[in-house]
Formats: structure tokens, sequence, C-alpha cells
């Protein structure tokens, strides 16, 4: 183990790539471990939802439109 931190050229990329094992492991058994132990403290209840009423559909009031005035008078000076 000796030789291969001290004797190697790209010292810092194996070290970084080992750190970077290491930071991944320590991720992933954290992340099983949240999923399996959390799992365990779930309660078996079920939650009832209420059916929430519908309000009645309304019809939209049609748009009225007034006249359209196409020319107007130009005022007089």
């Amino acid at each position: 183990m000796g030789d291969l931190l001290h004797g190697s050229e790209m010292k810092s990329q194996t070290i970084a790539g080992v750190l970077a094992t290491v930071i991944g492991l320590a991720v992933a058994m954290y992340a099983f471990a949240y999923v399996f132990v959390g799992d365990t403290y779930k309660s078996d209840r079920r939650v009832e939802r209420i059916e929430v009423p519908k309000a009645p559909v309304v019809q939209a009031m049609p748009i009225v439109k007034g006249p359209v005035v196409r020319d107007l008078p130009l005022p007089e000076k």
C-alpha cells in the first residue's frame, strides 16, 4: 500500500479515487439504511379519505357585444 500512494506519479488522483469510493459507499449505506429502517417505523393505520362533494356545473353567460361603429363623424372646428 505504501508503494501505491508514495511511488505513484498520480498521487492526488489516487487519493481522490479512494476518497470518492469511501464517500460513495457511505452515501449508499445511508440510503439503504434510510429505506429499510424507515419502513419499520411506519404505521399500519390507513387514513380514510373523505369524498368532497363536487360543485355543480354552471353554464356561463354568453358574451354580449355592443354595436360596431364603423364611421365616426369628425369634430367640426
